[in-house]
């Protein structure tokens, strides 16, 4: 599933990523780059730990809805695409 990702940059501190659609998925790294990719791997796990529960995939809400949330104002945006195991 492809679900979307704000990315905010902390001044002196790197980059924190979290996945609206996935409670408690979130993470930090000092590059733009390294926040994406640990955010994807983060979010496989989530997932994984929600299909291991048997729990339903969250649906992905269209980025133009979470924009309306101002807790994500000033995030830069981004779909990963992950597939759970």
């Amino acid at each position: 599933m492809r679900y979307p990702v704000v990315l905010h940059n902390i001044e002196h501190a790197g980059f924190g990523a979290i996945a609206p659609d996935l409670p408690h998925c979130h993470c930090h790294a000092e590059t733009l780059d390294d926040t994406l990719q640990k955010m994807a791997e983060t979010m496989f796990q989530r997932l994984e730990d929600l299909r291991l529960a048997g729990q339903p995939m969250p649906r992905p809400q269209a980025v133009d809805t979470l924009r309306e949330n101002p807790a994500f104002a000033g995030g830069i945006w981004a779909i990963i695409d992950v597939a759970s195991a």
